[in-house]
């Protein structure tokens, strides 16, 4: 399997809400680059933690500063970190735009990795899996 790096934000998780089910909601933002272009990442993540392990469904848009627009769907499971200090999350997207500089990531699946730390800043990284 190859994978190309194709993204990199940096953001904070901003809203941990606990739903009267159990299910955990978690929101956050960011910014960072998506195919070499500047952009904005929205996301929230919903989903169940049992014995440490969060897994889920994410929802999240990436906006460029041009205005294009990528709106993604994941599924997602998070784990502490080995280190103790934060946390390891893992995703496989699909995602859609009508924008033509990105219409390639209509037919990818992403690859995601986000860390973060005790403070919730976080830093993601996204493949195109080739």
């Amino acid at each position: 399997m190859e994978n190309e790096l194709i993204g990199e934000f940096k953001g904070k998780n901003t809203v941990y809400r606990v739903l009267p089910d159990g299910v955990m909601e978690v929101s956050g933002q960011g910014n960072g680059k998506i195919m070499g272009v500047d952009a904005f990442l929205a996301t929230t993540s919903i989903g169940i933690m049992e014995n440490g392990v969060f897994s889920g469904e994410v929802n999240a848009s990436i906006t460029t500063m041009a205005g294009d627009t990528i709106t993604m769907q994941a599924y997602a499971v998070g784990y502490p970190a080995p280190n103790g200090n934060g946390g390891v999350s893992r995703a496989g997207s699909t995602q859609m735009t009508t924008s033509d500089k990105f219409t390639t990531l209509n037919k990818a699946v992403l690859l995601h990795e986000y860390l973060t730390d005790m403070g919730d800043n976080w830093t993601g990284k996204i493949w195109m899996w080739k």
